[in-house]
This record gives structure tokens, C-alpha cells and sequence, in this order.
């Protein structure tokens, strides 16, 4: 029950945080810079009718959203920042698949992730 609880905070959390920055990004045509935003955040790839919700896509402008994709997952994706996600309870949901280190980055990962289970149940059993 007590993992249930915290999945539903961490994914109210996140959520409600939103991405502040793609709207203003999409006004100003910087694809490529939404597309590095996106991938840094850990955020999973937006489709062409996403990317057309925030705005009109001029000739070019999906190709260049990929490019920064691309380059903001493969930073997000490097093994040891996928260790401190998981360490900080964010479970994986596959942004690291088809990344150059994507094997390392989903060890890393579950490493960090049972990391953090561990010192939840700790935290939970000193707590009873």
C-alpha cells in the first residue's frame, strides 16, 4: 500500500509540473531547442499533432525538434544521471530506448531505483 501511495504522489507531482517552456519555444520557432528541452527532462519523443498544438510547424521544423530530441535524451541517458533518477524514485519508462548507452543507462537506473525502495522501506519500518 505505502508503494501505491508514493507512485500516486510522485505521478500527481509530475503531472502538475508541466512544461513551461514549450509554448514559448514553439512561438519562437526554436524546434531544436524544445526538441534538447524535452530530451533533457526525460520526457518521451512528441508526436507531429503534439508538436502542432503548441503551434503551426513550418518546413523542417519536425526534423529539427528530432535533432534536439535525439541530443537532449542521449544526455539524459547517460548511465550515471540515470542513477541519480532512479535513486531519486523516478521509475523508468523507456526514454532511454534506442539511446547509445541505453543497456548501461537502464542498469543504472534500476540500481539507483532500488536503492531508493530500500531506504523507503527503511524509512517506512522506523517509522511503525
Amino acid at each position: 500500500m505505502k508503494h501505491l501511495v508514493l507512485v500516486v504522489a510522485v505521478l500527481s507531482l509530475a503531472a502538475c509540473s508541466g512544461q513551461s517552456y514549450d509554448t514559448e519555444l514553439a512561438k519562437e520557432n526554436q524546434w531544436k531547442m524544445l526538441g534538447v528541452k524535452d530530451g533533457e527532462n526525460g520526457r518521451l519523443v512528441r508526436t507531429e499533432p503534439e508538436l502542432n498544438k503548441l503551434s503551426d510547424l513550418p518546413q523542417g521544423a519536425i526534423d529539427d525538434y528530432r535533432l534536439g530530441y535525439q541530443q537532449g535524451i542521449e544526455d539524459y541517458c547517460l548511465p550515471y544521471k540515470t542513477y541519480k533518477h532512479g535513486k531519486k524514485g523516478q521509475q523508468y519508462t523507456g526514454q532511454c530506448l534506442n539511446t547509445e548507452n541505453e543497456k548501461l543507462a537502464i542498469q543504472g537506473w534500476e540500481a539507483g531505483y532500488k536503492e531508493y525502495v530500500s531506504e523507503q522501506d527503511l524509512l517506512w519500518l522506523n517509522n511503525e
